[in-house]
């Protein structure tokens, strides 16, 4: 007898695809979230969220090719929901995790830091579609259909939307003296 996904009790090759699907995807469904939320609990609490509903509606994955967009696309509407339940509650792009690499000194540390704060605020003032554009083609490096999956567009849509969240990114730090 084979169950359902959104049982108790799962075939175990399923849990073996849930598990897969899992690893190859949780650094990529956060990413989306935080870049989104500005929040780390926020963010942590729409990956779980979106885990939980890719998991009780796997059925809907036709191809597991397409996993990743279809994830992030539920990762991306689940922190839209959160983002229109707390309008009110402000964002602090400070809360970003610092760059570290092991070829920096103390000043390269520092500098690193200012460099990574500045590109937080001026992410920050992208729009929001822009925004997320800019970070699943250039940040997480995804391809451009998947880019358009996510944000549920078109793919010259998509195209438009990371090229006019660039120009306005690189307008953004060239004013604040960083690029």
């Amino acid at each position: 007898m084979t169950l359902q996904c959104g049982t108790l009790a799962a075939p175990r090759s399923l849990h073996l695809r849930i598990e897969e699907l899992f690893v190859a995807n949780i650094d990529a469904v956060y990413n989306v979230a935080y870049r989104v939320l500005w929040n780390k609990a926020d963010a942590e609490d729409v990956v779980q969220a979106t885990f939980v509903k890719g998991f009780t509606r796997l059925d809907q994955l036709d191809n597991g090719a397409k996993a990743r967009p279809w994830l992030l696309q539920i990762a991306y509407r689940e922190a839209i929901t959160v983002v229109r339940r707390r309008r009110d509650l402000p964002t602090d792009p400070t809360d970003m995790p610092e760059t570290q690499s092991h070829e920096l000194g103390p000043d390269g540390y520092a500098i690193a830091a200012s460099v990574a704060e500045q590109i937080a605020l001026a992410l920050e003032q992208l729009r929001e579609d822009e925004r997320l554009a800019v970070v699943l083609r250039d940040v997480e490096q995804r391809p451009m259909r998947e880019v358009a999956d996510v944000l549920g567009i078109g793919l010259s849509a998509a195209k438009m939307r990371v090229h006019r969240g660039r120009a306005v990114l690189r307008t953004l730090l060239i004013e604040a003296d960083v690029a």
